[in-house]
């Protein structure tokens, strides 16, 4: 229409030149050029977009490219070029335009069930913006596509454009008819023998309507469906299953939808033999023990897909990434025989290694974790590995490795790292029935200068404690995989009975091992503690004889830790497992007023169950003993769990309140948690179960009488304060007056003791 409208113009213009010379041709070339129309749009910018210029030939190949260029702008419902004059010197064009109008205004009529924010997301543009027609209609389609998404497959949309106001603006209204939402009334399979309808449809997630569940329908979930149940289908040997066709109908009051589902399934099929060719790398022994099923098993597409899939790992891992497995399937009736034709090529080496997105972090703390190394054979398990030891730095909210082929066959990796807020800042106050009115100040830095150091400092106070600490840790001292770190600190405790004191610090040095495997740490810890006790009161019986010895008392004790964690993620983790024994000796010849031998032994197992849920089973024993007659050990080194005590978490309890009131020699915790993401990595629910006791000696433990709980609680991992926790536990043993009675606790605290 506008290219015709051109023509013409320029037509009528140069009819009246044409003579018979050349002397007496028209000018064509531009004289004037000026923009008409425009109220937004800057003039210059229109010129400078139509590539027409004074004193440049005008012909009709320019003008249309400068109309689709103008148009591409997307700001213009019309555009005309148009001869407006001419003279000796050239052709005088004006170029016309009218622009869409910017919509101030946007407004939804009839919207009950959506949100009228959700419905302005899916827009794709806010008010103030110039908005065109096609936009328009495509809103219109999304805004029905989210109606379709939530069930209301019957809602109309349709806009109107008010007319301009004196600024030229306008405001868009969208009315939206939504219905009723529409239930699914039956799903009904058609041509299935194999399956009856109730196993096809358990594939499925759309459901039926009933009074236990929404029978909502969703077309994405839907079509995910059908690919369930083919792979149902070919999970159990019918490799020739296929979707023929679906179809949706409502009833009379389109209220009710209908279903139907028609499969063609095709004959059972069996595993054959399975034979191969090309293997050098591996024997064909090896290559044997990948096939993890038997002639005359039922064809199972999974199966088979796993067995590819090992093959080719099992190459990569060798650093064949170029590697060709290729399957052949000859048939013999409903038998399938598989060949594996392997082309194995040649192994890829690292070239470089590099990383990027480490704004903070210095490169070495990062490299220092890899354990691909450049120079060295590609291994798809090292590229792994290297990925989860950066991330359990606990430094990065993600890190995601990449491998790049060369032409030579060997790969550049990159790791792309994003740098999360990892300092902590803790300030707050509380009551405790053991502590009355507390407080809190800390300070955590667990990348200091981007060096990978841990330095912390915390203060609790309050009428009943007062507690400072500070520790510093070298994760990686000079430049080795040894640890090293060392903390002191001062705590008072004022109980019933008496008051605690306790001055002293600890050093540390650590080592990463490699066998029996690489998840491995031990350390040594020297402590050196001074204890007293003092401000007895007069009914306190002094069953140990407190009153008579002679404060303070000094502990000098040397421990050893094995320590092996394989979780996946440092927070929240879904699979892996963590495991501890811990050995302390304090004795006269290291200086200690009293000798001791103490064990602790601790394990978590974490196993992933349906959707992201994972359940975690907790355990936790030990065993604490003095040297010399009466084996004395001081309340300090005795266990004394309950609620979220250091000793042990036996939540629906007052902490530190299970077992002896002095503390026992021997304890036993177990628990079992289902954790869930509310926000994944940000906020999880759990339920819970809680169960322990300490006793004061070995000979009295008895894994029957066990404090119990049960609850519910929330942890949320907040920027610059850490982990966060709230927990709800129901004590079903506390007593009163010798009976056995239920108790609500409610328990709250920073980090990770839970």
């Amino acid at each position: 229409m506008y290219v015709k409208t051109v023509v013409l113009l320029l037509c009528t213009c140069l009819i009246g030149w044409i003579g018979p010379s050349e002397a007496q041709m028209p000018p064509t070339k531009i004289s004037t050029l000026e923009v008409r129309g425009n109220i937004r749009s800057d003039a210059s910018l229109i010129l400078a977009t139509s590539g027409l210029s004074v004193g440049k030939e005008l012909t009709m190949e320019d003008t249309q490219h400068a109309i689709r260029r103008l148009y591409a702008l997307g700001v213009f419902r019309d555009i005309r070029i148009v001869v407006v004059g001419q003279s000796t010197e050239g052709l005088q064009i004006a170029i016309e335009v009218k622009e869409f109008p910017t919509v101030s205004k946007i407004v939804f009529e009839g919207n009950n069930k959506i949100k009228t924010k959700e419905l302005k997301d899916v827009l794709r543009f806010a008010e103030g913006q110039i908005v065109g027609e096609k936009e328009i209609k495509k809103a219109q389609v999304r805004i029905k596509r989210l109606y379709e998404e939530k069930g209301y497959l019957l809602a109309q949309v349709t806009s109107e454009i008010s007319d301009p106001d004196e600024t030229g603006k306008v405001a868009l209204t969208f009315r939206i008819k939504e219905g009723k939402k529409v239930k699914i009334k039956r799903i009904r399979i058609i041509g299935n023998e194999a399956f009856g309808d109730a196993k096809i449809k358990k594939q499925m997630e759309t459901k039926e309507n009933r009074w236990w569940r929404k029978g909502d329908f969703k077309e994405a979930i839907f079509q995910e469906d059908l690919k369930k149940i083919a792979a149902f289908y070919r999970k159990n040997g019918y490799r020739d299953m296929e979707v023929v066709r679906d179809s949706l109908y409502y009833d009379e009051s389109k209220q009710h939808l209908f279903v139907d589902i028609v499969v063609r399934e095709g004959p059972l099929y069996w595993f054959g033999a399975f034979t191969w060719e090309g293997n050098t790398l591996f024997s064909d022994k090896e290559i044997a023990e990948k096939i993890t099923v038997s002639e005359g098993d039922t064809y199972d597409q999974e199966k088979f897909e796993q067995i590819y899939t090992s093959l080719a790992f099992a190459y990569q891992e060798r650093g064949y990434l170029s590697v060709q497995i290729l399957p052949e399937t000859t048939e013999e009736g409903q038998t399938l025989n598989f060949h594996f034709v392997i082309k194995e090529g040649h192994p890829s080496k690292v070239r470089k290694v590099t990383i990027v997105g480490n704004t903070k972090t210095k490169e070495k703390v990062i490299r220092r974790e890899l354990t691909v190394i450049p120079g060295e054979v590609f291994r798809r398990s090292a590229l792994e590995r290297s990925a989860r030891n950066v991330y359990l730095l606990n430094y990065f909210g993600n890190v995601e490795p990449d491998v790049e082929p060369l032409e030579n066959g060997d790969v550049d990796v990159t790791f792309r790292v994003e740098e999360k807020s990892t300092g902590q800042a803790m300030m707050g106050a509380g009551y405790s029935e053991q502590y009355k009115l507390t407080g809190s100040l800390g300070l955590g830095i667990p990348n200091l200068f981007g060096n990978g150091q841990r330095l912390d400092f915390n203060w609790d106070f309050g009428t009943r404690q007062e507690k400072f600490q500070m520790s510093f840790t070298e994760p990686w001292l000079f430049d080795t995989p040894t640890s090293g770190s060392f903390s002191v600190y001062k705590l008072t405790y004022k109980y019933s009975s008496y008051d605690e004191n306790r001055n002293g610090g600890y050093l540390s040095v650590g080592r990463h091992l490699t066998w029996p495997d690489d998840y491995s740490t031990v350390r040594l810890i020297y402590r050196l503690e001074e204890v007293g006790y003092r401000n007895f009161s007069e009914g306190y019986s002094d069953p140990y004889g407190f009153r008579e010895r002679t404060w303070p008392q000094r502990t000098s004790s040397i421990s050893a830790t094995y320590f092996r964690d394989s979780r996946d993620k440092p927070e929240f983790p879904s699979r892996g497992s963590v495991y501890s024994y811990r050995m302390e000796f304090a004795s006269k010849i290291l200086g200690s007023d009293k000798g001791f031998h103490k064990h602790e032994v601790n394990s978590e197992f974490y196993y992933p169950l349906f959707w992201k849920t994972t359940l975690v089973l907790k355990n936790r024993m030990g065993y604490v003993n003095g040297f010399g007659s009466g084996h004395d050990v001081l309340p300090r080194e005795r266990f004394r769990p309950g609620g979220t005590s250091f000793d042990g978490v036996i939540r629906g309890y007052n902490d530190m309140s299970v077992g002896p009131s002095e503390g026992g020699r021997a304890m036993f915790i177990t628990g079992l948690e289902c954790q869930f993401p509310i926000v994944e990595q940000q906020i999880y629910g759990l339920l819970f179960a809680d169960a322990g006791n300490s006793w004061l000696w070995f000979s009295e433990t008895d894994p029957f009488d066990l404090k119990r709980s049960m609850g519910f609680g929330v942890r949320v991992m907040a920027p610059m304060i850490g982990m966060i926790g709230f927990d709800f536990a129901y004590g079903f043993d506390h007593f009163k007056d010798g009976k056995r009675e239920g108790k609500w606790h409610t328990h709250f605290q920073f980090g990770k003791r839970f």
